[in-house]
């Protein structure tokens, strides 16, 4: 999905754009009035990483259980 010209595909992508836009609200000395916007961007940020974190743990979890099948 494409939104402004932004890839939205991956946990990644999300918390790529979400430093992106956390830092264009700091960088203009903005973050009180933002500062709702901001908590949102944190959590969304935060998902992102678990997700990106649940993936890898998976990964490794199904290589393990490989691993243990093929010594059978």
């Amino acid at each position: 999905r494409k939104t402004r010209g932004v890839s939205l595909k991956t946990p990644e992508d999300v918390r790529r754009i979400s430093c992106r836009i956390i830092s264009d609200v700091f960088r203009d000395e903005a973050q009180i009035e933002h500062a709702g916007k901001i908590n949102n961007l944190l959590v969304t940020w935060l998902k992102a990483w678990e997700l990106s974190k649940l993936s890898d743990i998976e990964k490794r979890l199904e290589s393990l259980e490989k691993d243990k099948e093929d010594r059978r």
